[in-house]
């Protein structure tokens, strides 16, 4: 028998005897007669029967309390026989034996995994990742670290935090990385298409069939002066994070392309009409809320017609405050 075996023995009957004390006080006995052996007159067998009933009322008190604080020294006695059982399965078997023998209590196996936060990612595909299987992941011993690593190094999960729930459980909450735009960026072997976050990182290459109902954002890469790459994507970012507020004269869904030219400046496409929007470069955020007025009046109809349908192109940046819309060829 291994000392595995023997600590269970000791644990059983440790237990066996502490149960064996539970009930002690339960029998009661008593008989109570007269002289003759019968109880005595009918007033006699009443007073017989009160001073019973009183002592009954009483003993059942005193034997109550008596079980409570058997109870009680039952879970301390539970406590302390466990603490004594892992400190000498530690020390007869060594660290590494006893988490081994630890992790095999049934108590402590995974029969519970929440798992919130997704939307990209499936609740399945999250399971998977974090490696936890239910009726045989243990809690005890589980390297929470090690599994938030993990999930943190699939390019669309930007932060994992996972949490035991004793005695069976594990709640693990995902933040995930939210595409913002696609950014093409030309390389040596031609150019690549890369979902962007609305910090302006890079996060994972477009891979055929993926989801491509995004802006487009051009010409950044083709910046060679890194601070002016730099500020270009500062005003990106700015013009796409104030459309995924969704207005519903210009939600980012209208949105096609944000081209940078060669000089930093903004030309927006939209996907429903094909003329430019310049932006120029800088106050993007004052030129957007005054590009949101434009369109408003723009979609109004005329004669029942749209009067954006006539439009050559938008300018943004004709005047201090002005805005040019030039229609059929007409500023």
């Amino acid at each position: 028998m291994d000392i595995y075996s023997q600590i269970k023995k000791i644990v059983s009957l440790s237990l066996e005897k502490k149960k064996s004390t539970y009930l002690r006080g339960d029998i009661f006995q008593r008989s109570i007669s007269t002289k003759n052996g019968q109880l005595g007159t009918v007033n006699t067998k009443i007073l017989t029967l009160r001073r019973l009933l009183k002592r009954k009322n009483i003993f059942e008190q005193n034997n109550y309390s008596s079980r409570m604080k058997s109870t009680g020294s039952l879970k301390i006695g539970r406590v302390v026989v466990s603490a004594t059982v892992i400190l000498l399965i530690f020390v007869c078997g060594g660290r590494d034996y006893a988490l081994k023998k630890l992790q095999e209590i049934e108590y402590f196996k995974v029969t519970e995994l929440s798992i919130t936060g997704g939307s990209v990612l499936s609740e399945k595909e999250l399971r998977v990742m974090a490696g936890i299987i239910a009726h045989q992941t243990s809690l005890l011993g589980m390297d929470t670290e090690k599994i938030e690593a993990k999930m943190q190094a699939d390019p669309w999960i930007a932060n994992a935090m996972v949490q035991r729930n004793w005695p069976s459980g594990v709640d693990i909450e995902v933040e995930e990385n939210i595409p913002l735009a696609l950014l093409l960026t030309k390389t040596t072997k031609g150019t690549e298409l890369h979902y962007i976050d609305k910090k302006g990182h890079t996060f994972i290459l477009l891979a055929p069939g993926g989801n491509i109902d995004y802006p487009v954002v051009t010409g950044l890469s083709e910046i060679e002066d890194e601070l002016l790459r730099g500020a270009a994507l500062k005003e990106v970012l700015i013009f796409l994070n104030k459309a995924r507020r969704n207005d519903p004269h210009l939600p980012i869904q209208s949105l096609s392309e944000v081209h940078v030219t060669k000089e930093g400046g903004l030309v927006v496409y939209l996907v429903d009409y094909p003329f430019p929007i310049f932006f120029g470069n800088g106050n993007t955020k004052q030129k957007y809320g005054r590009l949101v007025e434009v369109l408003k009046a723009l979609y109004k109809k005329e004669k029942g017609k749209d009067l954006i349908s006539a439009v050559e192109y938008i300018q943004m940046d004709y005047l201090q405050d002005k805005v040019l819309v030039a229609q059929d060829g007409q500023g």
